[in-house]
């Protein structure tokens, strides 16, 4: 065996079984070039993989299940990672059925690849894989897929609809960002995943649905789809994560369960045609800038059982009139509400302990503000605007506006009155 070896590397590149002019053969070391494609051999296992080649692959490529070097006959089994990367002149690759693995970015940057489909024994698709493929329209995958990898598809510009296959569980990091022309996804019952950025920037995805089996959703999911119209939050889900809907600017209707307790900052930040939400009582905090720049929002209604209102909360809510606190508020942090100039009325809650900087700044509408406790809440001199400061009323309980003008802060209020 070993001087068959032997002679197999050192012959000059011939097929028998094949006239002679139709196959292109250039052999160095454990590599060779057939037809264009390049190989890394195993002549003593008798198998090949598909690599990358000294020059871009361009055109239609077709992969053979075997391959002829020197007489000797090579199985191929495998297409390594970044084989066909940056090779924006292919047009189609033709995969045959023996491929039993395919390498990490073997697509990537594959620009003109308008459909390709994925042997029935790949069961798992690594990261990067068609990354940036522009002009992808069509992929088929085998039913018994299980696994789709990290930034799959991102940057798939071109792809208008997909369906996960059903044995999939998690839709990974970044999976579908940026595929600006998606419009139907199509998610099966037992996904129980769906990680960070998975279909952000996806501009062109008015709705989707999303089963109950989901409980995880990572930060950033959907944000930037600025065409989003709908959303609701499947009732398995108890915190809704950061950034997840940010940016979607059509956004109209949204739907919490009554499980959900936690929703972290940025989560609906700049969804301006958000004109209400329903904040249920199981909710137990809500970060910074969660509804930052909500411009449509008209009520906001918080639930008892929140104690403080984070930093820039409601920043920017400019069509808000209605505000109602929690009646066990302690804490109204800096910029909370600043910017909701249509904010005419604010009742404090007796629990009130300390409003920070610029919390009711740019309220220039405010002209009410109502106190029931007999000691001042902290304040900062940036907390009111200079106009509520100057012609706005704080109401406080009988006998306790003394206490009021006495504080270093509230008495900068020019109206402050025992309420009757």
């Amino acid at each position: 065996m070993k001087t068959f070896y032997r002679i197999a590397i050192a012959l000059v590149a011939v097929l028998t079984a094949i006239p002679a002019g139709a196959i292109d053969i250039k052999l160095k070391k454990d590599r060779a070039t057939v037809d264009g494609i390049t190989y890394t051999i195993n002549v003593k296992k008798q198998t090949a993989q598909v690599v990358k080649g000294q020059e871009a692959y361009i055109g239609d490529i077709v992969i053979p299940e075997k391959i002829v070097v020197d007489s000797v006959t090579l199985y191929v089994e495998s297409i390594t990672s970044g084989a066909f990367k940056d090779c924006p002149g292919v047009t189609s690759i033709t995969i045959p059925e023996c491929i039993t693995s395919i390498g990490s970015n073997a697509f990537e940057g594959c620009a003109s690849l308008t459909e390709i489909t994925i042997p029935s024994k790949i069961k798992e698709l690594p990261a990067n894989l068609f990354e940036n493929c522009a002009s992808l329209v069509t992929v088929n995958l085998p039913e018994g897929t299980t696994k789709l990898g990290a930034d799959i598809f991102k940057g798939c510009k071109s792809l208008v609809e997909f369906t996960i296959p059903s044995a999939v569980t998690e839709i990974p990091d970044e999976a579908f960002d940026g595929c600006s022309e998606l419009r139907l996804v199509n998610i099966p019952s037992g996904i129980k995943k769906m990680a960070t950025e998975a279909f952000a920037d996806c501009t062109s995805l008015e709705y989707i649905e999303l089963p109950t089996s989901l409980s995880n959703i990572g930060s950033g999911a959907f944000k930037g789809c600025t065409s989003l119209k709908e959303f609701s939050f499947p009732t398995s889900l108890t915190t809704i994560p950061a950034n997840v809907l940010s940016g979607c600017v059509e956004l109209k209707k949204v739907e919490l369960s009554k499980a959900v307790s936690k929703i972290e900052h940025d989560a609906f930040n700049g969804c301006t045609s958000l004109d209400s939400i329903y904040l249920g009582n199981a909710i137990r905090s809500i970060g910074s800038s969660a509804f930052e720049g909500c411009a449509s929002l008209k009520a906001i209604i918080l639930p008892n059982s929140l104690k403080e209102i984070a930093s820039s909360t409601f920043k920017n809510c400019s069509s808000a009139t209605e505000l109602t606190l929690p009646t066990a508020l302690q804490k109204i942090g800096s910029n909370a509400f600043r910017g909701c100039a249509s904010l005419k009325t604010v009742k404090l809650p007796i629990t009130l302990k300390e409003i920070d900087g610029n919390a009711f700044d740019d309220c220039n509408s405010l002209m009410d503000i109502y106190c029931d406790s007999a000691t001042p809440a902290k304040i900062a001199s940036s907390s009111f605007s200079k106009a509520t400061m100057k012609e706005g009323i704080v109401h406080v309980k009988k006998g306790y506006a003394t206490n009021y003008n006495l504080d270093k802060s509230w008495k900068k209020f020019l109206n402050i009155i025992n309420q009757e």
